[in-house]
């Protein structure tokens, strides 16, 4: 059994018991399985292996930002995964992880001087250019280095994708990518660069873009582009057609993996190119759950609270983007129903997970999980407050790990300073 089920009435992780989890590392506490990890890897590349030819296999370029822990990470890449990264902390990790860096993909609108540096003198597979400014940057410290930088430029194709405004990426008035014109410009200039070479295209929608035909919208402005740049003298031999599949947070659909694959195969495959994917959510945010405890039941005339020792520090997806989590009792789950607001201990009326949420009769000292949090969970949690960083767990079948310690209270205060002119 893999994945987050009842058993003996007792929610588990794969076979080990979320009470057993909270009594030896405690709450709150995200907890992971390998098993989805890996399950989400095998359904996306099965899908791909069954749609396309032996020779067009995507790489899976796993997106680090939505879980980036060393554990996490070591999951996808012997699970054949490779890495798209937008930091240079990320490229850190992943080469710590063990990714070959000729299957590290760099995104991103602001990457630093120093992150082109690191990822020109590690190898990686390419930059994803997102303005001419950056094309320029990149071009003068290769020089600089002396090593050549494979660039591929991402197109702004002006659609509309993602489950919520701030994570759609497509549209002409964001920040991401470049328009038509612009992406001839580019392959125009980058030409006459000493340490540039413009090998492609890339592109990305959003994130938890719930309408999958949005994806097929956007594969079809890419065969005229790719027609038009090689009519002009270009190299095309790369498109990164992105990520952004949706995952289950409530009841929304999920893609049709068959669907989408046979899209990359009519529609990208053609224009003969090497496909590269970036599928981040989609790969962990269903393989985790935030265990939590609850601290008090407060009854008021309009109310029920569930006051639970995770905040908005620890999950800020609720509050940042009024996103929608599954909770669930972790025992006595066949329990009458009520119906609370679950909010966290943090001073803020935004610290809330849910309002009116029908669950079993809860009391003091009772767990419950919020579910599909293994991607923009840890990554996104804070100190405010001062409240230290949760413990991260990784179960894999009957075996259990911690994989990031509890943050202590030293190690969070430790680090200021306090002046000595004060």
């Amino acid at each position: 059994m893999i994945g987050f089920n009842e058993k003996d009435g007792v929610l588990h992780a794969d076979n080990v018991p979320l009470t057993q989890l909270a009594e030896e590392f405690g709450t709150p506490l995200y907890v992971y399985s390998a098993g989805v990890i890996r399950a989400q890897y095998k359904a996306l590349s099965d899908a791909m292996a069954n749609a396309l030819p032996k020779d067009r296999q995507p790489l899976l370029c796993y997106a680090c930002k939505a879980n980036s822990n060393l554990a996490v990470l070591s999951v996808l890449q012997k699970s054949g995964s490779g890495l798209e990264i937008v930091s240079e902390g990320e490229l850190r990790r992943g080469l710590k992880a063990g990714f070959n860096p000729e299957t590290i993909v760099s995104t991103g609108v602001g990457k630093q001087a120093s992150e082109i540096k690191a990822c020109l003198e590690a190898g990686i597979h390419q930059f994803n250019v997102e303005s001419l400014p950056e094309l320029f940057h990149i071009q003068r410290i290769a020089e600089g280095l002396d090593i050549n930088a494979r660039v591929v430029f991402r197109l702004n194709p002006d659609v509309t994708g993602g489950g919520h405004h701030k994570i759609s990426t497509g549209r002409s008035r964001d920040k991401f990518g470049i328009g038509h014109d612009r992406v001839f410009e580019g392959f125009e200039i980058a030409k006459d660069m000493s340490h540039v070479e413009a090998v492609g295209l890339s592109m990305h929608i959003g994130s938890q873009v719930f309408t999958v035909e949005t994806f097929k919208e956007a594969f079809e402005k890419l065969p005229a582009l790719v027609k038009e740049l090689r009519g002009a003298g270009h190299t095309i031999e790369r498109l990164d057609i992105g990520g952004g599949f949706p995952i289950v947070y409530d009841d929304e659909k999920l893609l049709d993996l068959s669907a989408y694959a046979q899209w990359v195969n009519d529609i990208v495959v053609p224009l003969d190119t090497e496909i590269i994917m970036e599928p981040g959510r989609y790969m962990v945010g269903n393989a985790g759950v935030l265990l939590s405890e609850v601290l008090y039941i407060k009854e008021t005339h309009e109310r029920n609270f569930l006051i639970i020792d995770a905040a908005m520090n620890d999950l800020i997806r609720p509050t940042l983007y009024d996103a929608y989590h599954g909770i669930e009792a972790v025992e006595n789950r066949d329990l009458e129903k009520v119906s609370y607001d679950v909010v966290g201990p943090v001073c803020e009326t935004g610290d809330t997970f849910s309002t009116g949420r029908s669950l079993p009769l809860m009391n003091e000292g009772d767990l419950a999980v919020i579910k599909s949090t293994g991607a923009y969970g840890f990554c996104m949690a804070s100190n405010y407050n001062t409240r230290p960083m949760p413990a991260e767990v990784l179960v894999d079948g009957d075996q259990y790990s911690l994989i990031k310690p509890r943050q202590s209270y030293e190690d969070l205060i430790d680090n200021d300073i306090v002046p000595d002119f004060l």
